[in-house]
């Protein structure tokens, strides 16, 4: 979805474990991603809902998602 939405071009080999942020995810492509993920799943992220611990890495990310669905 990062891709697909031209987010963010994650590295060859990237899995569930990837850190985004060092991948290359800024603060625009965050605000992007969250429009997206509001989108896309119905899920409202909040401020504390997009840092590392939460949308670091896709694992990360999904979990946050599937929780404020």
């Amino acid at each position: 979805m990062l891709e697909e939405e031209q987010l963010l071009e994650l590295p060859a080999g990237a899995d569930g474990e990837t850190d985004l942020f060092e991948a290359g995810l800024d603060s625009m492509a965050v605000m992007q991603l969250i429009v997206v993920i509001e989108e896309r799943w119905g899920a409202v992220l909040g401020a504390a809902d997009v840092g590392r611990d939460t949308i670091g890495t896709p694992a990360r990310m999904a979990a946050t998602i599937n929780a404020r669905r």
